[in-house]
C-alpha cells in the first residue's frame, strides 16, 4: 500500500523501520494504552516488525519531511461485528509527534482508502476507555460511538480494561464527502 498525504505517507512497513519503530515502541506512553507491553529491545522490535510484514495489515506512517516512520496504522480484515464486509482500524504514534494532527491525517487517509478501494461497508475502531488521546482522534475523524464493552480484555500486566467502540459506515462516509 502507498497513500500520499499532505505531510505523511502510509506505506508498507519494512525492516529498515526497525530503529524508528523501537524509538517509540519502547515507551511507557504508547504500548500500555494500546494493550501491549513496551518493546524491551531492538531485537524484539525486529520480531514485531516481521510479524507486521507477515500479517499484511499493519502499515508505516512516515513523516514525509523527515523520511521517518513515526507510527503505524492497521487495517484488519475483521471486526467485532460478525459480518464479512467489516474492517477494524488500529493505530499508534511516537509521542514526540503527538498533538500535530499526524494521526488524524493518517486515520482520515485510511478511511478514504477503505471505503474507496475495498468492499468494506463498516469500519470499526476502539480504544481502552481511559485512552483519551485515541478517543479524540476517533471523534475528530467522524466515527459514531457504539458503546462500551466492560472488562473487554485482560492485559499483559493482569489489568482488566473496558473498551469503547465506534463505527463508520460507507453510507455515512459518502454522505460526508458530498458536503466537503
Amino acid at each position: 500500500m502507498r497513500i500520499v498525504g499532505k505531510r505523511i505517507l502510509i506505506r508498507d512497513i519494512t525492516f529498515k523501520d526497525d530503529e524508528n519503530f523501537y524509538e517509540y515502541a519502547k515507551s511507557e506512553l504508547v504500548g500500555p494504552d494500546a494493550g501491549w507491553k513496551p518493546v524491551p529491545s531492538l531485537t524484539v522490535a525486529r520480531r514485531v516488525i516481521a510479524s507486521y510484514i507477515l500479517s499484511k495489515d499493519v502499515y508505516a506512517i512516515e513523516l514525509i519531511s523527515e523520511k521517518k516512520l513515526i507510527g503505524t496504522i492497521s487495517i484488519y480484515n475483521y471486526g467485532i461485528r460478525k459480518y464479512n464486509k467489516v474492517k477494524q482500524l488500529g493505530f499508534s504514534l511516537n509521542p514526540a509527534y503527538w498533538n500535530n494532527g499526524y494521526m488524524t491525517e493518517a486515520v482520515l487517509m485510511a478511511i478514504d482508502y477503505v471505503f474507496t478501494k475495498t468492499d468494506c461497508e463498516v469500519l470499526e475502531v476502539g480504544h481502552h476507555s481511559d485512552n483519551y488521546r485515541s478517543k479524540r482522534v476517533i471523534e475528530k475523524c467522524g466515527f459514531i460511538y457504539d458503546g462500551r464493552l466492560c472488562k473487554y480484555k485482560k492485559l499483559y500486566d493482569g489489568r482488566l480494561v473496558d473498551a469503547d467502540f465506534y463505527s463508520l459506515t460507507k453510507e455515512d462516509y459518502e454522505r460526508k464527502k458530498k458536503y466537503e
